[in-house]
């Protein structure tokens, strides 16, 4: 959901953005959103943190929150996790449609990730003020409608374990997952070729700047919205 009081982000806020090597990445999602609220928000001075790591996955996450999160006493928090939480789950790695099984001992069970993700919303809430946007897993290949990738079929559960939690603990949601799947309908019926990732996972700079709309959007920054 959009904020209904404007852009979540006052003068001097800092914005903290949790996740995997997506939100790692150096010229990724995060930096078009810092870019973006430099631009159009300039006045504010926000600060935005990158605190993504390559790899990490639900678990990792709740371990490293304190140093990586609360430390920095933020005002927004935006957590994008899931996809290696699915991902590593499968034995093979390229392409990911022709992932065998989702059972190998690297994933992380369903209920073990929506009760960690619960976990990381409820020990942000006890322990800074900052207002939480959940951003939903994007996609683990491109062939979004193909229901031979047991690996997306498997992700649309991690989906909606996270809106669960969104709903429940009245967080904000940034729909990342329907806007790539929308941009790849959309962008596949005008070419063929449409990309918005590299391998199925990570993004291409069209895939960022997707993301980084989808983002924006749930913080409400002028101009753009998430429903």
């Amino acid at each position: 959901m959009a904020s209904e009081h404007g852009f979540l982000l006052g003068k001097n806020a800092t914005l903290v953005c949790l996740g995997d090597s997506i939100t790692e990445a150096q010229d990724g999602y995060v930096k078009v959103v810092e870019n973006m609220i430099h631009a159009g928000y300039p006045e504010r001075n926000v600060r935005v943190v990158n605190s993504g790591i390559g790899g990490h996955k639900a678990p990792d996450m709740l371990a490293r929150l304190q140093r990586d999160v609360i430390a920095h006493k933020p005002n927004v928090v935006t957590i994008n996790v899931g996809i290696n939480d699915v991902w590593h789950g499968f034995r093979g790695w390229d392409p990911p449609q022709e992932f065998p099984a989702g059972d190998g001992p690297n994933g992380v069970a369903l209920d073990v990730y929506e009760a960690t993700v619960g976990l990381i919303v409820d020990t942000l809430r006890e322990n800074t003020d900052a207002e939480i946007i959940l951003v939903t897993p994007t996609v683990i290949g491109e062939d979004v409608d193909n229901p031979d990738n047991r690996a997306n079929a498997l992700l649309a559960q991690y989906v909606a374990a996270m809106q669960r939690i969104a709903a429940t603990r009245h967080t904000h949601l940034a729909p990342a997952h329907d806007d790539f799947v929308q941009a790849i309908r959309a962008g596949r019926s005008a070419n063929p070729a449409f990309q918005l990732t590299t391998d199925g996972v990570h993004m291409n700079a069209v895939g960022n700047h997707v993301m980084a709309l989808t983002v924006l959007a749930t913080l409400g920054f002028a101009g753009l919205s998430s429903e």
